[in-house]
């Protein structure tokens, strides 16, 4: 086992966790829409929080298959 193996493997663990922990606060974030004023700006803010938190999720998802991926 290399040393640049190691870290690698550290790193991908470390960016994992971190898009994770980024997932979960987008999905249980504040709702903020009902302080807009206009329904246009409660619409477009709900759809760029809810493909905010899909792409989160799904970058997410993919680390975790890679890492898990490495370690078997």
């Amino acid at each position: 086992m290399t040393t640049a193996w190691v870290l690698n493997i550290v790193g991908l663990f470390l960016v994992t966790v971190g898009a994770l922990l980024m997932f979960l606060y987008l999905r249980d974030a504040p709702q903020f829409a009902p302080e807009l004023l206009t329904p246009e700006a409660k619409r477009a803010y709900d759809k760029h929080r809810r493909l905010s938190t899909v792409a989160m999720g799904l970058l997410a998802a993919w680390l975790v298959f890679q890492y898990v991926g490495l370690l078997i």
